[in-house]
């Protein structure tokens, strides 16, 4: 027969633990490189986490508070890589793009449970684009810089270090799955890439001005019209357009704007009470080379009333600081950018700007819409994958970075307090 031990040296079963000691590792290394992409290290919490695993070896209550300390961190790393540490809605409200979709924590716990990694559970959920990669490069080469540190353009290092986190986490809000045939507009850039896969064509762009800021948005261009006509909005009717006419009744017949009644009738202008509020009237400029939107107009329906278009204005161009419209995107190479978009060999450049001289009003509609995303972004690469700086011209980093720096010091303050029960428990 077995020799049985006496009652007292019976020995206990070792507590059962969820979290494995390679898995809690792994873990532990994952929340340790989360400054690596601009977030906050999770110093105290690992810190508890060092504390609960030795004595989980030999207390049921320990194992117990360390597998629920170790799930709630694996489900906030989870959420911050997955979507953003912080509500864009309240960082920046003016980004406007559909988020990307929630992790499913449970699912990626099970995951994890049945032998997958738990820093490449993670990694996943993190963008995956050249972008995305480029910044988090850039992030570690400024970190290694002397704290003294200014680049080219007379930026410290500091004030690096913040555009690269605010970027980062604008990045997390973004879609994970991105067309590669697609348009974006780098706003503070004052630039428009056509993507391709990994070929890109930039052109400059105007953008709105400080006091009508463009909105970060996705959308999609379904037509493109050569001499389009006009229909200011309301908000530049009644804030730009009528009080310049009622003061020059004559400027609406030379800026060639149509005056039209409730009932769709022409009324000239110099009948019109340009005081008039509500003003009962809609005013269509006619096409031509003075329109507002010049020859050409790509149409991306968006609650934004934003569209891209040509300008009459061709000078501003030459303009470093191109924040000057009311919202909209006015491009630098229309006639270019309208051939990549129609991508139909019968309408090259050169066709396009016959027909354009004609002067009638022709509308393209395409095959596939073109998507487009327009971008609040102050760092970025360009087309040799070397991060460049943009003037926050919109100031919004800010408020980025406060609430990241709030959301990191209301989870310090939440993992002190569960640091502080751990203690007491023991």
């Amino acid at each position: 027969m077995p020799t049985q031990l006496p009652p007292q040296l019976t020995l206990s079963p070792s507590p059962v633990r969820a979290w494995s000691a390679d898995q809690l590792a792994d873990l532990l290394e994952t929340a340790r490189s989360a400054p690596a992409h601009g977030l906050w290290p999770e110093e105290e919490v690992l810190g508890v986490l060092g504390e609960l695993e030795p004595l989980s070896l030999r207390d049921e209550a320990a194992a117990q508070r360390l597998d629920e300390t170790a799930d709630e961190l694996f489900a906030r790393l989870a959420h911050r890589f997955a979507v953003g540490a912080v509500d864009p809605a309240q960082a920046d409200p003016a980004w406007r793009i559909p988020p990307p979709a929630a992790p499913d924590e449970a699912a990626l716990r099970r995951a994890v449970a049945d032998g997958a990694d738990v820093s490449d559970t993670l990694a996943a959920l993190l963008p995956q684009t050249p972008d995305y990669t480029a910044l988090v490069a850039e992030l570690a080469r400024v970190q290694a810089e002397a704290d003294e540190a200014v680049d080219e353009a007379g930026l410290p290092k500091a004030t690096r270090i913040d555009r690269l986190r605010a970027n980062l986490e604008r990045w997390r809000w973004a879609p994970r799955t991105l067309p590669l045939r697609r348009i974006d507009v780098l706003v503070p850039f004052f630039e428009l890439r056509a993507r391709d896969g990994e070929a890109s064509v930039h052109y400059a762009v105007i953008v709105g001005a400080r006091r009508s800021q463009t909105p970060s948005f996705a959308a999609a261009i379904e037509t493109v019209t050569l001499n389009p006509t006009w229909t200011p909005p309301s908000s530049i009717v009644q804030g730009e357009l009528a009080p310049r006419f009622r003061r020059n009744p004559s400027a609406a017949t030379a800026e060639h704007f149509d005056v039209i009644d409730r009932n769709g009738r022409l009324v000239d202008p110099a009948a019109v009470n340009w005081s008039a509020r509500p003003f009962p009237y809609v005013l269509r400029q006619r096409a031509g080379p003075g329109n507002a939107l010049g020859r050409l107009r790509f149409d991306l329906p968006n609650p934004y009333a934003v569209f891209i278009h040509d300008t009459p204005n061709r000078g501003l161009f030459a303009r470093s600081d191109r924040a000057l419209s009311h919202g909209c995107i006015r491009v630098s190479e229309p006639v270019a950018l309208a051939a990549l978009v129609i991508a139909d060999d019968e309408w090259s450049e050169p066709t396009l700007d016959a027909t354009i001289e004609i002067g009638a009003t022709r509308t393209f509609r395409l095959e596939e819409p073109m998507p487009v995303y327009v971008l609040y972004l102050t760092a970025a690469p360009d087309q040799n994958g070397i991060v460049r700086y943009a003037e926050d011209i919109y100031e919004r980093d800010a408020e980025v970075l406060r609430a990241l720096a709030y959301e990191a010091s209301w989870q310090a303050a939440t993992r002190q307090q569960t640091e502080t029960e751990c203690a007491l428990a023991h």
